[in-house]
């Protein structure tokens, strides 16, 4: 009786969270608009989960317009600091003017990857997005965090690293190593066609011009990036 109980309330609050919540931009993505929009497209995607957000963009062509008003926010404030490229301060920046002073970007270093990736588990509140599939895992998240990567499947992003969304991660009982890779579900807006070459034009593309796929996807493919000796979990809270 207690299971049938359980069962039921999950599904009510499923139910509930996805006529709130953009659920339908992370099982169908659309790529990200440029090779340099990782960053904005993802902050964009975490945007529209939070509860505080003023904006939620709920369909691809929405959430390509807050990722270019993102991305023009965030050049403006790396411009106007000197530099070239955006960093994480102006990450803070840009989410700070885009939400009109509702939300902010934050992020934590952690020295080993079993702290950060629990951490993001934390935050997403998904420990088992195997168990839940990929629709109830983002009905459900919390928090959507942002991990960079060197490689995820056979789309490579040395000499740099590709930031990308992560609503889930596959927390084992035992404490995990630096060469672990617990499965994690992610949406990867910058999925390399093969040898760079796209034939034709993809479903969810929004332009023929558009250069990536974009994949949700249940993956211990891939290699995370560390920032020297570190990893960073970077997310989108209340201002």
């Amino acid at each position: 009786m207690r299971t049938a109980w359980l069962f039921v309330a999950v599904l009510a609050l499923s139910m509930t969270r996805v006529a709130a919540d953009p659920v339908d931009i992370v099982l169908n993505p659309s790529p990200q608009v440029t090779g340099s929009t990782c960053q904005s497209y993802s902050m964009g995607l975490a945007m529209s989960f939070h509860s505080a957000s003023p904006f939620k963009a709920e369909t691809p062509t929405e959430l390509r317009e807050l990722e270019r008003r993102i991305r023009a926010a965030l050049t403006d404030s790396a411009t106007a600091n000197g530099r070239t490229q955006p960093i994480r301060d102006d990450w803070r920046v840009a989410m700070e003017k885009v939400s009109n002073g509702k939300l902010t970007a934050k992020w934590r270093s952690f020295r080993n990857l079993d702290s950060a990736l629990r951490f993001a588990g934390d935050m997403t509140g998904i420990t088992n997005p195997e168990g839940l599939g990929e629709a109830l895992s983002a009905t459900l998240v919390k928090t959507p965090v942002m991990l960079s990567f060197n490689r995820i499947g056979s789309s490579n992003y040395l000499p740099q690293s590709h930031i990308v969304t992560v609503f889930g991660v596959q927390i084992p009982n035992a404490t995990m190593g630096e060469n672990a890779h617990p499965k994690l579900l992610i949406v990867n807006s910058a999925v390399k066609y093969n040898n760079d070459v796209k034939n034709i034009c993809a479903n969810e593309d929004l332009s023929d011009t558009d250069k990536y796929r974009a994949t949700a996807d249940l993956t211990n493919d891939y290699d995370i990036h560390r920032f020297g000796d570190t990893h960073l979990v970077t997310y989108v809270d209340s201002n």
